[in-house]
């Protein structure tokens, strides 16, 4: 993963942030397109809503689901990745071979590969009963665990009975 800077502050009233970059910012994100604000030393994905250069060193982009300045706020002084870099081996797909499990159900299954959908991340679980598409959204995340290779979740009711 390539840094592009680091969030620096709201912008509007949109839910939009302003992201500055000491080596300077060479291309927008792409609507839908995954870009990973790191939380806690965890890159997590969010969809990018918008996103425009306003300068060389300064990006101004929004997200998915966040349409309010409060709802951005605690990004502040998170550093922003992006996933393309010629030759690099993207993050996310290091959580091949972690177990998924929600605290609320007891599902639990092994992430065989990622699947990036415009707007959303999909791990592709195999379970006992079969394959289970699980959303990989941070309000979804409870805690990642890369010592023993486990994503705690707290997923909505019925989704793991989905099968495909």
């Amino acid at each position: 993963m390539r840094t592009i800077g680091i969030i620096t502050r709201t912008h509007g009233f949109e839910g939009a942030v302003v992201v500055r970059s000491e080596g300077g910012i060479t291309r927008e994100p792409v609507q839908g397109e995954p870009v990973f604000v790191v939380i806690d030393g965890i890159p997590v994905p969010f969809f990018t809503r918008e996103a425009y250069i306003t300068s060389k060193d300064t990006l101004i982009i929004s997200f998915d689901d966040y349409p309010t300045p409060v709802s951005v706020a605690r990004l502040k002084g998170c550093e922003v990745r992006t996933g393309e870099q010629p030759g690099a081996q993207d993050e996310l797909h290091d959580i091949k071979g972690f177990t998924i499990i929600d605290r609320k159900s007891g599902f639990r299954g092994v992430i065989a590969s990622i699947e990036k959908n415009p707007g959303q991340m999909l791990a592709i679980v195999n379970t006992d009963q079969g394959e289970v598409l699980i959303p990989l959204h941070n309000d979804l995340i409870i805690i990642i665990d890369p010592d023993n290779m486990v994503i705690e979740m707290s997923l909505p009711e019925g989704l793991t009975g989905i099968n495909f």
